[in-house]
């Protein structure tokens, strides 16, 4: 098994405060790493990953600047996605499989 952190979307809610003094609910969203295990069985390939968008770049504030991070493609017998976007470079993935 490889305990490695996938990188998920996470949603916040937050209360703003209105210049009238109302409240409103705001929610946005960011990336957010969480651990994981996965049976290296049924990873079928290892791509390099990186987040070109200026709104991907701005959603990865959790993260430092020089996080490399790779797309694990999976097995596809699963109600989940078969691609998973996790933290590492992709010779440390590559050395751990």
């Amino acid at each position: 098994m490889l305990k490695i952190n996938e990188v998920y979307l996470k949603t916040i809610r937050e209360y703003e405060e209105n210049s009238d003094g109302s409240r409103q609910l705001v929610s946005r969203k960011t990336y957010a790493p969480r651990e994981c295990l996965i049976n290296q069985d049924y990873v079928v390939a290892v791509y390099e990953h990186e987040f070109t968008s200026s709104t991907d770049l701005q959603m990865l504030g959790e993260f430092p600047k020089s996080t490399k991070f790779c797309r694990l493609v999976l097995d596809g017998h699963s109600f989940r996605s078969s691609e998973v976007i996790v933290v590492g470079s992709f010779a440390k993935l590559q050395e751990m499989l």
